[in-house]
């Protein structure tokens, strides 16, 4: 089974490059001379969620993500562009990766889940689980943007809502980590109901603490 019979609607971003971590990836995006269709910028924002394959040989075990950060190359410019994201964007995208103007994007895992198989299941994933995954995502894979449902399905575990994930993120994402927490909290704000509540204090202490880490509070 490949990930485009679960997820035949997704739209393909781009491909895996490198790695900075276990659950930090850097990918490049598709451009006119890779795909018919390539990705607009809005389809690859700041807290895109995404789905890769996890590589693993006659399993069906996809991560799930979402975009921390994104920067603009141009090798003969120096490698330098304009940069949305965490602190350190410039020197984790390296100008190497690329020989020609291209977009590069932070990925963040927040855990992996089993594949259904089923196209006509809205969420088309089960047994989600927040916990770093096990298998590193191979070079050359490709980023596919994430349903909604299957990005709410992924934040219930054991019936309940979940973002055990968050304070993981927060190191990834860095500066912008209460931001990052905030936008994916504001997705399912949208498409969960009944847990407004538990959000809401997910987002205050997550914004408290980087105001803590900023300065702004003593």
């Amino acid at each position: 089974m490949t990930i485009r019979t679960t997820f035949p609607d997704t739209k393909a971003l781009g491909s895996i490059a490198q790695s900075q971590s276990t659950i930090d990836y850097t990918a490049t995006i598709l451009t006119d001379r890779d795909a018919d269709d390539p990705p607009d910028v809005t389809d690859y924002g700041f807290g895109q969620p995404v789905v890769l394959p996890m590589g693993r040989r006659d399993a069906e075990e996809v991560a799930i993500g979402v975009v921390h950060g994104t920067q603009v190359i141009d090798p003969g410019m120096g490698g330098i562009g304009p940069t949305l994201g965490a602190d350190g964007a410039t020197d984790q995208f390296r100008p190497s990766l690329v020989d020609e103007p291209t977009t590069l994007i932070g990925i963040a895992l927040l855990g992996s889940a089993t594949a259904t198989g089923d196209s006509s299941d809205g969420d088309r994933i089960e047994t989600p689980d927040h916990s770093i995954p096990t298998f590193a995502i191979g070079h050359g894979t490709t980023v596919y943007q994430c349903p909604e449902a299957t990005f709410r399905t992924f934040h219930f575990v054991d019936g309940d809502l979940s973002l055990a994930y968050y304070p993981r993120l927060t190191e990834v994402a860095g500066t912008f980590g209460a931001e990052l927490v905030g936008a994916i909290a504001e997705r399912l704000h949208e498409t969960t109901k009944g847990y407004d509540d538990l959000l809401d204090v997910i987002e205050r202490k997550v914004a408290h603490q980087a105001n803590v880490d900023r300065g702004v509070l003593q």
